[in-house]
């Protein structure tokens, strides 16, 4: 199965500005019950992906990362790291009322080209 890419998110120094810009050109709009204060969550193409702009202090670098849904991420990194990549955070667990469900469960790896990428883990179904 292919992984699908589900989250982008774009991190500068003005989020407003940022906002703005991906609002005005894009059409990428908040909503409020997925974003958290100045960081801006909302759906983009059909609904099954989300958007994200959010401010960064100024001692770190400007970033656009897009993550990808796995089954399961400490799998995904034990195979990333036999391939030369490494995870760069440890992997972080939102509550339960996490307004986005499909990005609850992530990390942020770098690729050997020394990209950073993210990974999410797929949600449970109501199925599961």
């Amino acid at each position: 199965m292919v992984a699908p890419v589900v989250h982008v998110e774009v991190r500068g120094l003005d989020a407003e500005e940022l906002q703005a810009f991906y609002r005005e050109i894009f059409g990428w709009e908040r909503e409020e019950r997925r974003s958290v204060g100045a960081y801006s969550v909302g759906s983009i193409g059909a609904g099954e992906m989300t958007a994200a702009t959010g401010p960064v202090p100024d001692w770190v670098a400007r970033s656009c990362t897009f993550y990808i849904q796995v089954e399961d991420i400490d799998t995904t990194l034990r195979q990333i790291e036999q391939r030369g990549g490494r995870a760069v955070m440890p992997k972080a667990v939102g509550p339960p009322d996490f307004p986005s469900p499909h990005i609850n469960v992530f990390t942020k790896f770098v690729d050997p080209a020394g990209n950073v990428v993210g990974l999410v883990e797929r949600p449970p179904s109501s199925s599961d």
